[in-house]
């Protein structure tokens, strides 16, 4: 634009030197300089007035006075001129006018114009924008032909206050008061949030520990007809996609999708996983629309996460949705992720109900419905009522950098202590614990059981439920005496005590006997830890004698 008006000084003082040459060879009629300025007389000899005459190939305006004006813009018939230093009226180029106006703040220092071919400044009709292409760039202009720049709203006028880039009209940017064409693409811009309070719940909004700052230097994107993108999860652009919350940012880090409201601080109303996005840095911004990502969850996804600045792994399909609440196959293994989109690993409890939303839980620590596992007689103690309320367990790995669903044979830890799972390896439930008995010994959700080392042997019962998985109990031989056996007959001369099973108390199936790695003992007499000798016949309990 300044090259421009160094153009006009130059057109100028050719057509001065062009006046100059006509003008001596008039008289009465034409022009005259009279007192330092230049006048014109018509055929009749009177000066004219708030008119324009031409010298050569350049117009002069004679203003109200008749003298000509110089370095000025004129109204003339409801259109804008300039005439330079000598007069002359420009065309085809910038002119930049010192703002009589300026205060600083939301007035420019210097308003700039552009003359057309004609002379007349473009101007704008303050109802809509009307772009101008000037050099191959898009520029709008007021009524008065000021060039507009900033925040151009749906009226083509300027929109100036700090929370212009919020205004729904507000739509297109068009550079600052010395560059002000129309913006197509990225651009990085400065902005002020003074609204921000940390709990906007509507649509689009992206992480709120990304945007908790006043003033903030945001990206914004400029379709090809100069409007912002805005209020979208899901843009492609240049082979990425991008979101925009309803003012047009860029979203960044964790974001809903358009429509779905995010749960505040307090955990309402909650947006599904299967709604969040997740974008790069404010820098970058591409969604992860396919893959693996590893980050600590926005605070409405999982508060308690989010406090404890704990990173999880997530997994975003081909569109940007978390997986939720269920078992997917990736890349030939399978993986388990919550409610809450996250990966989970170690051992796990999932509904089997066949529905696509599984409710997947941990078993190790504190889960949702505040289940606390820390050691096998705790396990031992809720596995039948979890199975028989639809749950059965499956193990993901140990810990963040393993995932995978595990098959067949594992050796878990709990709370220090190892452990012998079996895990389906095919068929609808693959990976689900083993439930009954395997290969001659007997599995609980998965957990071989084994009598403990100092008792030696242990005995287990098993019981039918109608419609539900079987349930197992394990116990010690003094422990079976008690529920299940009457009064012990003595032998003095032996010095020895037998038990039997009284039938009138048995609500179990069957009755196993294990010993240490929990193979079923089918003919033994079976001597504890504490001397118990357990007679084992074709896999039953005869009877039970202390010597």
């Amino acid at each position: 634009m300044r090259k421009q008006t160094k153009l006009v000084a130059v057109l100028s003082t050719a057509a001065l030197l062009a006046l100059g040459a006509s003008m001596s060879s008039f008289a009465a009629t034409g022009w005259a300089e009279e007192n330092g300025t230049w006048v014109y007389y018509d055929k009749d000899g009177d000066a004219v007035t708030d008119t324009w005459a031409k010298s050569g190939e350049n117009w002069f305006y004679l203003d109200e006075d008749g003298e000509m004006a110089t370095d000025l813009i004129v109204d003339y018939n409801d259109s804008y001129y300039y005439v330079d230093v000598n007069g002359a009226m420009v065309a085809n180029t910038w002119v930049s006018v010192e703002n009589e106006d300026y205060d600083g703040e939301d007035e420019p220092a210097t308003i700039w114009y552009y003359f057309g071919a004609n002379g007349k400044a473009y101007e704008g009709n303050g109802e809509k924008p009307s772009f101008k292409t000037i050099n191959g760039k898009k520029y709008t202009f007021d009524e008065e032909g000021r060039m507009q720049f900033g925040w151009i709203g749906e009226d083509g006028l300027r929109v100036s206050d700090d929370d212009a880039w919020k205004e729904d009209t507000a739509m297109y940017y068009c550079g600052d008061e010395n560059d002000g064409a129309q913006v197509v693409g990225w651009r990085f811009l400065e902005i002020v949030d003074a609204d921000y309070d940390g709990d906007d719940n509507s649509p689009m909004t992206s992480s709120k520990n990304v945007f908790d700052d006043e003033d903030q230097t945001r990206w914004f994107y400029f379709k090809s007809n100069g409007k912002k993108e805005r209020a979208k999860d899901r843009v492609s652009i240049n082979g990425a996609r991008y979101g925009f919350d309803e003012h047009g940012r860029m979203n960044a880090e964790w974001a809903t999708e358009e429509d779905a409201t995010p749960s505040d601080a307090s955990g309402n109303p909650v947006a599904s996983a299967s709604e969040w996005r997740y974008y790069r840095s404010p820098e970058e911004g591409q969604m992860v629309s396919k893959g693996w990502f590893r980050t600590v969850p926005d605070e409405r996804l999982n508060k308690k996460d989010y406090d404890d600045d704990k990173e999880g792994w997530y997994y975003a399909d081909g569109k940007g949705s978390l997986y939720a609440s269920e078992i997917k196959e990736i890349n030939g293994k399978r993986y388990a992720f919550d409610a809450k989109g996250k990966m989970k690993s170690g051992l796990i409890l999932v509904d089997l109900d066949g529905t696509s939303s599984r409710k997947i839980f941990d078993i190790k620590g504190t889960d949702e419905d505040n289940r606390e596992i820390d050691s096998e007689d705790d396990f031992l103690a809720h596995i039948g009522e979890w199975l028989n309320e639809g749950y059965n367990v499956y193990y993901f790995g140990d810990g963040d950098s393993d995932g995978a669903m595990k098959t067949g044979r594992q050796i878990i830890d709990l709370d220090g202590d190892k452990f012998t799972f079996n895990f389906r390896k095919s068929g609808s439930a693959r990976g689900a614990g083993t439930h009954g008995v395997d290969d001659k010994k007997i599995y609980v959700g998965g957990m071989l059981l084994k009598a403990d080392r100092d008792d030696k042997y242990a005995i287990v019962t098993e019981t039918e439920v109608a419609g539900k998985e079987n349930v197992y109990a394990r116990m010690t031989a003094e422990e079976f005496i008690e529920e299940y056996c009457g009064d012990g007959v003595k032998d003095t001369k032996k010095d020895e005590t037998t038990w039997t099973i009284d039938t009138t108390e048995v609500d179990y199936d069957k009755v196993y006997v294990i010993n240490t790695s929990g193979a079923i003992q089918n003919s033994k007499n079976a001597k504890d830890g504490e001397d118990y000798i357990i007679n084992v016949k074709s896999g039953d309990i005869v009877d039970i004698t202390l010597k």
